[in-house]
């Protein structure tokens, strides 16, 4: 037999085949023949269901169930809304904090003032809503003093503790007074509001810091509000950085575009990061007016134009202003003050102010969706039978009387034509009685 070799391996010929295999092979494919047409013939036993027939039935299973968010909004339209409240400026005058004093008014441990009764009946408001915001009119001083109020304010820092006691989540901090204590003021206010565990924006105590948009988390699920903030003015004050407080310039003003820029590049960020809805708080100047003036709406217009904000709304007017639906933005001009001392009757309506609940509705996570569904708007007072406090002026007086029952009624029908002057659709924008939904 030949032998090829390949290095240390040998290639062998063929072996003979012996002569009893083939008949092994032929008996054994004839009982491999038996053995199919025996399992054919047999009746399919009962059992789990073929694999194309169980996956028809997973197709066919009903969907999970879809995880609804209405929070505290009265009518949720859609399956998340987040109810978001406010109101108009904290304006600390000495003659008001000072019906709040202490026996120590210099005291660093919290007990120079209690302002806890000025602030008490927002509170079934505030719990009727996802998350109340405030304007922070002025810088606060250290815990003791020394105070000062107008025209550069310095108020007790106690009021941060009760704003976050009666349930405020975020505060914007952007106002004609915001550089009144320069940068430590800032840093002060900065400081107090976070103690109390309140979010902040507006002025900035780092350019990063003011480089960030503020999100605030709908405690309630329904989803992500992002706020900014600007003001058009600092009362004739430079900072020493122009990023200390968020600004919105006069037309004509060298920075009026790159503050329109700001406000909508953070707008941006904030979706971008996560925010469903972005509201934006103008703080105004000119004071004491039953009309939007012409700034806050060129302003709150050109902001509009952009797309950037779901609601825009204002305060520093120290007045209720109209409410108005321009190019598929709600604008709230003015909110009046949320607190303050007496003004003279030729500036009465300082004495008066508007809390607005604003209902967004949406699907949490999808662009797009969001939307005002409906606006809760409220009028107040500053005063409850003569003594400080907020005071809800609503048709169905779940405090009883603010000033007197005829005088509540007047101001009520004043701020109600005020605010529907600007041609408010009724069926959005609604006087807020809160017994209807107790």
């Amino acid at each position: 037999m030949a032998r090829e070799r390949y290095g240390r391996h040998v290639r062998r010929g063929p072996r003979p085949v012996p002569g009893w295999v083939a008949p092994l092979i032929l008996l054994a494919a004839c009982l491999a023949c038996i053995g199919a047409w025996y399992a054919a013939s047999r009746p399919a036993p009962a059992g789990p269901a073929p694999v194309a027939a169980a996956a028809l039935e997973r197709e066919a299973a009903p969907p999970d169930p879809v995880v609804r968010h209405p929070g505290n909004s009265p009518d949720c339209p859609d399956d998340d809304c987040i109810a978001v409240l406010v109101n108009g400026d904290l304006l600390f005058h000495p003659n008001l904090w000072e019906h709040f004093a202490g026996a120590d008014t210099a005291a660093t441990d919290g007990t120079a003032f209690d302002f806890g009764p000025l602030f008490e009946p927002m509170r079934r408001y505030i719990d009727a809503s996802d998350i109340a915001i405030c304007e922070f009119e002025t810088p606060v001083a250290e815990r003791g003093g020394p105070y000062s109020g107008y025209p550069v304010f310095n108020i007790p820092p106690e009021v941060a503790d009760a704003a976050a006691r009666v349930g405020y989540r975020a505060c914007t901090m952007a106002t004609n007074h915001s550089w009144d204590q320069g940068a430590a003021g800032i840093s002060r206010l900065a400081a107090a509001l976070e103690q109390n565990g309140i979010a902040h924006t507006g002025a900035y105590r780092t350019e990063r810091e003011s480089t960030e948009p503020l999100l605030v988390e709908s405690p309630t699920g329904g989803g992500t509000l992002g706020l900014v903030a600007g003001t058009v003015s600092l009362n004739a004050m430079t900072p020493d950085y122009d990023w200390r407080v968020d600004r919105l310039r006069d037309f004509g003003d060298p920075n009026h575009e790159s503050d329109i820029r700001r406000a909508v590049d953070k707008a941006n960020r904030a979706r971008e990061q996560g925010a469903d809805v972005v509201a934006m708080a103008m703080h105004s100047l000119q004071e004491y007016l039953t009309d939007a003036d012409g700034w806050q709406v060129a302003e709150a217009h050109e902001l509009a134009d952009t797309g950037a904000f779901d609601v825009i709304y204002g305060a520093g007017c120290h007045c209720a202003q109209p409410i108005e639906y321009y190019n598929d933005t709600w604008i709230i001009y003015g909110l009046g003050n949320a607190v303050t001392v007496d003004a003279p009757a030729e500036n009465i309506v300082n004495n008066q102010g508007v809390t607005a609940r604003i209902q967004f509705a949406g699907r949490k996570g999808v662009a797009g969706s969001w939307r005002v569904s409906r606006i809760d708007w409220l009028p107040t007072a500053n005063k409850r039978q003569g003594a400080y406090q907020w005071c809800p002026l609503a048709e169905d007086k779940p405090d009883g009387a603010c000033w007197s029952d005829d005088y509540d009624a007047q101001v009520r029908r004043r701020i109600e034509d005020v605010v529907y002057s600007m041609g408010a659709d009724r069926t959005v924008v609604r006087e807020w009685r809160i017994s209807d939904e107790l």
